[in-house]
């Protein structure tokens, strides 16, 4: 994918990436362990990348995947020394990497750069608060049916057959997004695609009826 035609999460950081670095990273490669030293930020030129959570016993906890123009790697800006979660490429892409300090050194004369990683940052803790309560007030059927919703409006391409998920997605993979055993989501998964909400194959998921989809998400989400 060109630069010129990704829309970045920062709208004015276009001239710092044109000279950034960039590589290329394969699925499921590993791009910063949980621990390793925060010292850089990431952009997405292509591809899906997922971050996680890991405790002590191995049980991950993901948030939703971040795909072409977003970024992560954030909190390396504002004090974090260690990276507190895992990233993984679930699919082929191009990444770009600027370290700390350039970034900063590049928006030190941009302050309206400053206001726009303020609102990415008030996204995240958003992002954050609806993963605890979903958590804490919504069965599995829920979370998984709006964790569907939010995959089928970001990557989500239109079929003959509803809109099928656009990267190869494992039921591992839905289990973290929704704090789930694998089993359960499998489960639930299979429980949807009965009542025709949608159809799964290997590493593929259709929507076939996304309203449906939608009340099984319960009252005032998606």
């Amino acid at each position: 994918m060109e630069q010129g035609r990704v829309r970045w999460i920062l709208p004015g950081i276009d001239a710092l990436l044109e000279t950034a670095e960039r590589f290329t990273v394969a699925a499921r490669d590993i791009i910063y362990r949980q621990g390793d030293p925060s010292t850089s930020l990431f952009f997405i030129e292509s591809g899906t990348v997922k971050l996680s959570f890991i405790d002590p016993t191995g049980k991950r906890i993901s948030l939703p995947p971040r795909g072409p123009g977003d970024m992560f790697g954030e909190l390396s800006l504002i004090g974090e020394k260690a990276r507190s979660h895992h990233a993984e490429a679930l699919q082929e892409g191009v990444l770009i990497q600027v370290p700390r300090e350039r970034f900063l050194a590049f928006v030190r004369h941009q302050p309206e750069l400053l206001l726009q990683l303020l609102e990415v940052l008030g996204g995240r803790i958003r992002e954050l608060e609806d993963l605890v309560q979903d958590l804490a007030f919504r069965d599995i059927e829920s979370r998984l049916s709006r964790q569907l919703l939010l995959l089928s409006s970001e990557y989500g391409i239109k079929t003959k057959n509803g809109i099928l998920i656009g990267f190869r997605l494992t039921h591992r993979d839905l289990a973290e997004m929704i704090g789930s055993a694998r089993e359960n989501t499998t489960m639930a998964l299979n429980r949807l695609a009965r009542q025709g909400l949608l159809d799964k194959r290997r590493y593929q998921i259709v929507i076939k009826d996304i309203e449906r989809l939608r009340e099984k998400c319960g009252p005032d989400r998606l």
